[in-house]
This record gives C-alpha cells, sequence and structure tokens, in this order.
C-alpha cells in the first residue's frame, strides 16, 4: 500500500512538472513563466520528495530528505522573488495583460 502512495506521488510530481513546463509557452512575460515554474517546481520536488521518504527503509535517510525538503521549499520561492524583483528593478516591463499589484 505504501508503494502505491509513494508512485502516485511521483505521478503527481510528474504532473506538476508537465504543466510547469506547459506554462512555459503559455503565460506571455516573465514574471509569470516563472511564478508558473517556481509554483510547479516546489510542488512537484516536494511530492518526489514525499514518495522517497514512503519508501525509504531508514528514519535517518528520512530525516536527511526532510531537511532536504525544507531547505528546497525555502530557498525556490525565495529566489524566484529575487529574480522577479532584480528584473522589475532592471526595467523590464511586464505584457499588457498582466495585472499588477497596486503598492
Amino acid at each position: 500500500m505504501i508503494k502505491f502512495i509513494a508512485y502516485i506521488c511521483f505521478i503527481g510530481s510528474f504532473i506538476s512538472f508537465g504543466l510547469s513546463t506547459l506554462g512555459l509557452y503559455k503565460f506571455p512575460d516573465a514574471y509569470t513563466r516563472m511564478h508558473a515554474l517556481g509554483i510547479g517546481d516546489t510542488l512537484g520536488v516536494g511530492l518526489i520528495g514525499l514518495g522517497l521518504i514512503l519508501l525509504s527503509p531508514d528514519w535517518i535517510l528520512r530525516l536527511k530528505l526532510i531537511v532536504v525538503l525544507l531547505l528546497f521549499w525555502i530557498i525556490n520561492p525565495t529566489m524566484t522573488h529575487l529574480i522577479s524583483k532584480a528584473g522589475i528593478i532592471r526595467g523590464t516591463k511586464p505584457a499588457e495583460e498582466t495585472k499588477l499589484m497596486k503598492e
């Protein structure tokens, strides 16, 4: 039963990565593309990590996987935000149909 749940996690991560890759072609500008990839990567890696945690034989390996997942969940959204902010500061304009939050 645990292998079945782990395989469902792997399939879910494959779907997440696939949909985020589709976002590269569908969305109009770099900011919305980066948002799609950031969310897809975070979800996809999380599901892969959950599947690996379920299949790991030792608790020390599970602990290492949890630490790697936590680091990835902190670093990936932060770096996506920093790259987008740098693009805005350098003057890269979003597409006309992109809605911006007013500051």
